[in-house]
């Protein structure tokens, strides 16, 4: 898995750095290399994506963008409880979950040898009621 990751970053490194060089080369030349003609024909999708997106951002304010950020959070916030709640569903139906959630709870038993003094009198106070 460590070998991909560094082969995908060296990959990508020499990706940049051949662009880096078509594009020194096209602007030395004057003449567009092949990937930027190749791209010229995607150029208007790109400039309407853009200008879409200007204006869709124009026209948040602090109000709106409050609204869409509780908007976010809610759906974020939402999604994590559901993970949540399916884990703590599965690990109670489990019998050493369930006894484990009822230790943290404080609804186990109280034994003598493994508790601290105030457990132990506690423990004891109870027993003589």
């Amino acid at each position: 898995m460590t070998y991909a990751l560094i082969a995908v970053f060296y990959a990508s490194l020499l990706g940049m750095a051949a662009m880096v060089l078509l594009k020194r080369r096209e602007v030395r030349t004057g003449r567009p290399s092949l990937v930027s003609r190749l791209g010229a024909g995607s150029d208007h999708f790109f400039q309407e994506a853009h200008a879409s997106f200007r204006k869709g951002i124009s026209y948040v304010n602090r109000r709106t963008f409050a609204a869409l950020a509780h908007l976010a959070a809610f759906h974020v916030l939402l999604r994590v409880r559901k993970v949540y709640v399916g884990l703590k569903h599965s690990f109670i139906s489990t019998p050493h979950g369930k006894k484990l959630i009822d230790a943290v709870r404080g609804r186990g038993e109280v034994r003598d040898h493994g508790a601290s003094f105030y457990l132990r009198h506690i423990a004891a106070d109870e027993k003589s009621r």
